[in-house]
């Protein structure tokens, strides 16, 4: 399920730390691939009608790009010095995360990288975010990286929802389980899975039932898959903090999650289990899309 030929690395040239590149580089040490970094660049100053003259604005731009694509060209250098081959990429275009997805479909890409700092609610429910919206829309693997360093041996964590209370395409839990084995043998880590649902107040013999129905689907799941025993946790608890929790406990590196772009009504009142999860973790997270997910981001 993930079988990495073309990945894709979203990088602002202008930060100190580099994230998404140490992960790549950690990733291409275990399999071969090729790596486009992409820089996308938007300015209002050289937009037409705001400072110069529209005769001078292509130039001014492509000046602009030269200068970028030249830092990236300089951190390049640090995963061609391991032997890689990688490809510069700084395009004009706005907003940044339609760019990014388009650059992505163009060049077929399997994963997109991109590093992400944690933001406020308003942040989120106002869309202001560029990686909020990759969250959304982006149609292939997504993986949100942070500072820390992944362990000698990974620790993957999938958060699974077999019982589709948050409408979840039924299909989507197989390919959370499925790419979260992959990337765990690729790494030469260690597999495991997690699901939380929380309830209402009801009645005690209710709440047994309820446990053993969550049980139960739970372990028909995972029926399909490797993962030991051991490594599958059952909480009664709401998602963003079970994940969270569980993440801690056993020091997961990377928690792999299904993503489900919905309306922004939806969420402003109800809120998307995946952005809230990803205010609450501390290690990377990866978003995977269910396979006929179209993203409403248009190629053109």
């Amino acid at each position: 399920m993930l079988k990495l030929k073309n990945v894709l690395v979203v990088l602002d040239p202008d930060q100190e730390q580099q994230p998404a590149l140490d992960k790549v580089l950690t990733l291409a040490k275990m399999a071969d691939f090729n790596i486009t970094l992409l820089s996308c660049e938007y300015t209002q100053y050289l937009v037409e009608g705001y400072y110069f003259d529209a005769i001078d604005l292509p130039r001014l731009r492509e000046e602009l790009l030269a200068e970028r694509k030249a830092i990236l060209e300089k951190q390049a250098s640090v995963l061609r010095d391991n032997g890689l081959s990688v490809e510069v990429k700084t395009v004009w275009g706005h907003p940044a995360y339609e760019v990014a997805i388009r650059e992505a479909s163009q060049m077929q890409a399997d994963l997109v990288i991109a590093h992400v700092r944690q933001h406020s609610a308003i942040s989120r429910i106002l869309l202001a975010h560029n990686d909020w919206q990759l969250v959304r829309c982006c149609p292939v693997p997504l993986l949100l990286v942070k500072e820390d360093a992944w362990q000698h041996d990974p620790v993957v964590l999938a958060a699974v929802d077999p019982k589709h209370a948050r409408h979840k395409p039924s299909g989507l839990d197989h390919r959370v389980l499925a790419i979260t084995e992959d990337l765990a043998k690729l790494t030469q880590g260690t597999p495991w899975a997690v699901h939380a649902y929380s309830h209402l107040t009801i009645p005690q013999d209710l709440l047994v039932e309820e446990r053993a129905d969550h049980e139960q689907a739970f372990k028909t799941l995972m029926a399909d898959f490797s993962i030991d025993e051991a490594h599958q946790v059952l909480s009664e608890e709401a998602a963003e903090f079970a994940i969270q929790a569980t993440q801690k406990e056993i020091g997961a590196d990377i928690v792999v999650m299904g993503g489900v772009s919905r309306s922004l009504l939806s969420d402003v009142f109800i809120g998307n289990t995946t952005e809230r999860v990803l205010d609450f973790l501390e290690c990377d997270v990866l978003i995977v899309k269910p396979e006929d997910f179209v993203s409403p981001v248009s190629d053109a």
